[in-house]
């Protein structure tokens, strides 16, 4: 057979360029293959779809306003605008298939008009009302059918009213309390399809009226809740029974003492009346005082396990749970202990499988999980321990320093193959059995590490992070920071944290580092003698790093006289393309897309 020759690069097949982009990021693909011609400009027709102006080096910006975006414009249907919008403007009307606006953090109203979804990942207070009116109600925003609007304090619907109400299919929001849920489906009743739901705090579980609530719509319904005991059992089941029959997909993630929300019987007889259920998922947390004298762990997880066990569970739906148990530890200075003392609890955590959602919390006892698969008849045919949990993004790993042998946690992760955010709190790595096999996580994006021991600081070169090719996010206590030859190459941002020498500024150098951020211990005293220390700092930092874009350090308590003294005198002296701006919380030098336009000439 003759052998097949390529004489040169665009006589690849589609499928080998496309295996060549998966080891590339989405900024770097549309750099080398959609500026070539129209055949590879189509073959990447999936990373134009999706523009995330936050993964442009500000160095790009111009480039990608001249070259790129004008031989993909056509292609782009969704937009993540960039956190800065004043420095990063762009005309959207070159996208004539725009149909999606996500802005994370900052927010303006120009850039949301006709299309028919938009996400805020952070709504402004002060913007918050004003926003519930126009996007609910507004004639401005009539082809709005998907709205995700993330406030931290959650919205409130009870002071505002709505007229000409927008057809709004999809919606996720975050709500304040219960009463706010039935303001919202009372709004929503005749048009809704599908509903996120994330309830912040505790109230009153009410309606406002007495009238029937019945949603004759709505098929999709995910209840988030993570103040403990937000809602009964009893007020939940109410609610889904009298106002969502029709209901197809139910999902229910909470934190409660009520321990009906662990009773497959409970939640069985709660179904009765759904006769259209298709899905039903759940992640909920049940915490109890554990008896001073008999901790009644086995009694209460042999009923959990028997009511989950029935006939319905197993056979006639094929839901299966899992579930694991931890309990509240003390520690002292040379050892971890169990602690049953008064006021103690254990905590219950419950899910179906696979895990359902994108977030996940979890504890060492995972380890110690129990599955009521087991008494499924043919476990091998649903049961594949690698799927479980195939949909958790990002995780949230609690060690509650307990001495985990490094073997034991890469057997956890193994478990967690598509994880694109890794966060690990109170991780304790046994060192008493050394190991030569490092932990490789291929999609991992960004890894936070949280408290550190200052007697035993963590060493994290348990993580191969030079393998981990898409890990361009790192937040870090600074005496975990490992040298240099062991970090990414292509680390975009990184965040250190109890920083109490801030002679470091050498650690810091990367070839690819666009933002720095710096938790600093002291700060009035670095301020001290007009802020020589502080300056000092900037320029070492930014002269070892020709692609920093933003240095961000951060003070919370700080004199702010002071602060504004330091930033007013810092750009009325400056002139290296750098501008500083307190805002309260963090002082932040940023350098101009000026100096990357001079670099380039």
């Amino acid at each position: 057979m003759e052998s097949v020759r390529w004489s040169q690069f665009e006589d690849l097949p589609d499928e080998l360029l496309l295996l060549i982009c998966s080891y590339l990021n989405q900024i770097e693909v549309l750099i080398c293959f959609s500026s070539l011609n129209v055949r590879l400009t189509k073959a990447i027709t999936e990373y134009t779809k999706r523009i995330d102006f936050n993964r442009i080096p500000l160095k790009l910006v111009n480039y990608f306003r001249e070259e790129i975006f004008p031989k993909i414009c056509s292609y782009v249907q969704s937009i993540i605008l960039h956190d800065d919008l004043e420095s990063r403007s762009i005309d959207l009307e070159i996208f004539p298939n725009l149909e999606s606006i996500h802005s994370s953090n900052k927010f303006s109203s120009k850039y949301l008009r006709n299309t028919n979804q938009i996400q805020i990942d952070l709504v402004p207070a002060d913007l918050q009302n004003e926003l519930i009116e126009k996007l609910f109600s507004s004639n401005e925003y009539s082809n709005l059918r998907s709205l995700s609007f993330i406030s931290y304090h959650g919205s409130t619907f009870s002071n505002i009213k709505l007229t000409n109400l927008n057809q709004i299919q999809q919606l996720t929001i975050t709500l304040k309390n219960n009463v706010d849920l039935f303001e919202l489906l009372h709004l929503l009743s005749s048009i809704v399809q599908k509903l996120h739901i994330h309830i912040l705090y505790n109230g009153p579980f009410k309606s406002l009226t007495s009238s029937l609530l019945t949603l004759t719509k709505l098929r999709y319904f995910h209840l988030k809740t993570t103040f403990e005991d937000a809602i009964k059992f009893n007020q939940l089941e109410k609610l889904i029974n009298d106002s969502m029959s029709l209901v197809e997909y139910l999902s229910i993630e909470t934190l409660t003492r009520d321990e009906n929300y662990i009773n497959g019987y409970k939640w069985e007889k709660c179904f009765e009346k759904l006769h259209q259920l298709k899905t039903f998922v759940c992640s909920i947390r049940y915490r109890y005082k554990v008896n001073e004298e008999i901790d009644d762990q086995d009694f209460i997880e042999e009923k959990l396990f028997k009511s989950f066990s029935t006939k319905f569970w197993l056979y006639q739906r094929k839901w299966f749970i899992h579930f694991y148990s931890t309990v509240s530890l003390i520690t002292n200075d040379n050892c971890f202990v169990n602690s049953f003392q008064r006021n103690a609890y254990r905590k219950i955590f419950l899910f179906t499988n696979p895990y359902p959602y994108k977030n996940m919390d979890i504890t060492v006892d995972i380890n110690k999980m129990k599955s009521t698969i087991t008494n499924y008849n043919d476990i091998s045919m649903i049961y594949d321990r690698k799927k479980i949990y195939s949909n958790v993004r990002h995780l949230y790993f609690d060690g509650e320093h307990i001495p985990i042998q490094v073997e034991r946690f890469n057997e956890l992760l193994h478990q967690f193959q598509f994880l694109t955010e890794l966060k690990l709190d109170r991780l304790f790595i046994d060192s008493s059995l050394l190991s030569n096999k490092q932990i490789k996580l291929r999609n991992l994006n960004k890894l936070t590490i949280y408290h550190n021991n200052e007697r035993h600081p963590l060493n994290i070169n348990f993580l191969d992070l030079t393998s981990m090719h898409n890990l361009r996010h790192i937040r870090i206590p600074l005496a975990s920071l490992p040298h240099r030859p062991q970090m990414p190459k292509q680390l975009e941002t990184l965040i250190l944290t109890e920083c109490r020498d801030h002679h470091f500024a050498h650690t810091v150098k990367y070839e690819n580092l666009r933002i720095l951020k710096l938790h600093l211990d002291y700060f009035d005293r670095l301020l001290e003698n007009m802020g020589a220390s502080i300056l000092h700092l900037i320029k070492t930092i930014y002269n070892a790093n020709q692609t920093l874009e933003s240095l961000q350090l951060m003070c919370p308590g700080v004199n702010q006289s002071k602060v504004k003294i330091f930033e007013k005198r810092f750009n009325s002296i400056n002139n290296e393309y750098l501008t500083a701006h307190f805002d309260g919380k963090s002082l932040a030098i940023k350098r101009a897309e000026e100096f990357f336009c001079q670099s380039q000439l």
